[in-house]
């Protein structure tokens, strides 16, 4: 069941149906708008694209990766999610998802003052 509605969920994000809820209400990017563009212009060899949409999108995505599978393992080996980010694997995770998350935070604060191409195109 739970790889199901992860697949859902990519081909969702693939299909580019799930949209941003801060750019919907304030007509701005969000600090992580332009991931999902990012990781798919990475996926088709378009290096200036990821850099273009957000460069922090496929770090961030193996990141997040890395916790779906923990949880994955937990659901599968407990039955519920209490050891996702736990251990040296999940501490690792977790902290380098606070970092990625706050440097795309001073990205998006460069872009509004015109730096790397101005905002990204909601």
């Amino acid at each position: 069941m739970t790889s199901v509605v992860i697949g859902g969920f990519l081909s969702l994000l693939w299909l580019s149906a799930v949209p941003c809820g801060f750019a919907r209400m304030t007509h701005h990017p969000c600090p992580g708008c332009g991931q999902t563009r990012s990781v798919l212009a990475l996926v088709h060899g378009d290096l200036a694209g990821v850099f273009h949409f957000n460069p922090f999108g496929p770090p961030m995505a193996v990141l997040l990766a890395g916790l779906a599978v923990q949880a994955i393992h937990s659901m599968f080996t407990r039955g519920d999610l209490q050891n996702v980010g736990e251990g040296r694997m999940g501490r690792l995770l977790k902290r380098g998802i606070m970092i990625v998350a706050a440097l795309e935070v001073v990205l998006w604060i460069a872009r509004f003052f015109g730096a790397f191409g101005g905002p990204v195109e909601v």
